[in-house]
């Protein structure tokens, strides 16, 4: 025979072990990105912004003896659709030595973006993209032209991630009539964050 404090004691463990365990059920709160889901990937319908941060990571890692370049873009702005992105990027030297010599550098390209997952978890990514741009590197030498665009990015979370492109430009100069090509290597490290 149980005694009544005992039963009372059962029947208070057994409501409480009960609505723990139903409480853990998925009751989370979802964030409005999450709640869409048709959508392909996390980055769709999304906005991204995206610094060069080279200039800063190579004052705390030495890349190597010379002198680092870190790409004509100094920010990228991206905004996604369901698979596909419209993007910008953006350039210029502004310091004060630049704009007393005279010599100004402006960079502006318009394209379109893709984006496909490698791993299963989509922390790891690739891009492909095309994009028109116009080049300033001095009063009189300038480029327009056409680039196809490759990118690598790793996914933090999916807000924060870091990115990596390469392009290979084909471009006009202003001053002769024929056409440069150029390869550029992923020499900048972007940090993203991206908006929804």
């Amino acid at each position: 025979m149980i005694c009544p404090m005992l039963r009372i004691i059962l029947f208070i463990s057994t409501v409480l072990t009960s609505t723990v365990l139903n409480a853990q059920k998925d009751t989370t709160v979802y964030a409005e990105e999450d709640l869409y889901e048709d959508d392909p990937y996390f980055w769709s319908y999304t906005k991204e912004i995206g610094i060069n941060f080279t200039p800063f990571v190579s004052k705390f890692v030495p890349f190597n003896l010379g002198e680092n370049s870190a790409g004509p873009i100094g920010i990228k702005y991206r905004r996604y659709y369901s698979k596909r992105a419209f993007v910008v990027n953006f350039g210029a030297d502004i310091s004060s030595e630049i704009i007393n010599n005279g010599v100004p550098f402006f960079f502006l390209g318009i394209g379109a973006e893709s984006r496909k997952p490698i791993t299963k978890d989509k922390k790891i990514t690739y891009s492909s993209g095309l994009e028109i741009f116009l080049s300033v590197a001095d009063e009189d030498v300038g480029t327009l032209g056409i680039a196809k665009n490759y990118g690598l990015q790793y996914h933090f979370t999916k807000r924060i991630f870091l990115s990596t492109d390469a392009a290979l430009r084909l471009g006009s100069d202003f001053e002769s009539e024929g056409i440069t090509i150029k390869f550029e290597l992923p020499v900048a490290l972007f940090v993203n964050v991206r908006l929804y």
